[in-house]
């Protein structure tokens, strides 16, 4: 999915080399010029990332 199509409450799902899964959610999502803000939420804390708009992430409802 298209960074500037996530919306809040997408889900996220990070494999890491250990075999662990973290899983996000989208919080928000706001456009700063040419990219955009993303806060995710995860068991870890909430964190924020800027992504170029045409990046893509794959969302957990993609993978399902």
């Amino acid at each position: 999915m298209r960074i500037s199509q996530l919306t809040p409450g997408c889900k996220i799902l990070e494999h890491q080399d250990s075999g662990d899964i973290i899983r996000y959610e989208v919080v928000s999502v706001r456009q700063i010029g040419q990219k955009y803000e993303v806060t995710f939420s995860s068991p870890l804390g909430e964190a924020s990332a800027l992504y170029p708009a045409n990046a893509f992430i794959a969302t957990a409802e993609a993978v399902a």
